[in-house]
């Protein structure tokens, strides 16, 4: 395919032609579309810009992929509340129960990203700037979102745990809650497991891993 091949993906392969972006489509990117399209005034989400035979164009986000999760306090903090942005401009937007890649997970609150971590966000001068790859969106529960956040900014660096946990859930504005980030550890170890895209997770025994942090959590609540 021409155009720039963009690394980094753990499932798709990625190509940026010209200023839009081209990835595989699946049967949600129509839903997906509409919700970036009422995303648009944020100015934080790619630009749908059309699909082409099996796969979707996207508007390029200039900046820097989160692969290493920031280890500041201000990035913590503007992630958090991009997050909670992109949560409250989603409110007009949870009557769309079908479309989507997963069913509604109640209770429904919000239309989820699915997967807001470093690595789904472009950053400049180390401050969070956009977020990206919205397949996984539907709609549920806030903390779903806020959790795998904190498992990918916080628990993913060995220091300073429990302050940046707080940190992050005081700055979106809700409590934290231990068992909603083992629900979603424990969710994320039967994916790797049965997904049958999840091939090289599976053998890097990245499961391994989220089991660890299942210890770790479970540890500091004893």
């Amino acid at each position: 395919m021409d155009g720039e091949l963009l690394t980094g993906g753990g499932l798709n392969e990625v190509f940026k032609v010209g200023d839009a972006v081209r990835r595989p489509a699946g049967p949600w990117a129509p839903r997906v579309h509409e919700l970036l399209r009422h995303l648009a005034p944020l100015g934080i989400a790619p630009v749908p810009l059309g699909l082409d035979g099996g796969h979707e164009l996207l508007g390029y986000l200039p900046g820097d992929v989160g692969h290493v999760p920031p280890s500041d306090d201000a990035a913590l903090v503007e992630s958090a509340l991009m997050l909670r942005r992109l949560h409250d401009a989603t409110l007009g937007l949870v009557d769309r129960r079908d479309g989507w890649q997963h069913p509604p997970r109640e209770p429904v609150e919000v239309v989820l990203h699915g997967d807001f971590a470093p690595y789904n966000m472009v950053f400049a001068d180390g401050r969070p700037t956009g977020v990206f790859d919205f397949d996984t969106a539907h709609p549920g529960p806030r903390w779903w979102d806020v959790s795998w956040a904190v498992i990918q900014f916080v628990l993913a660096l060995p220091d300073d745990r429990p302050r940046r946990a707080r940190l992050f859930c005081d700055a979106y504005g809700c409590d934290y809650e231990e068992d909603h980030v083992v629900a979603r550890l424990e969710d994320m170890i039967r994916t790797i497991r049965e997904h049958p895209a999840f091939v090289r997770q599976r053998a890097e025994r990245h499961d391994d891993y989220y089991l660890e942090l299942i210890r770790y959590v479970r540890g500091g609540r004893a």
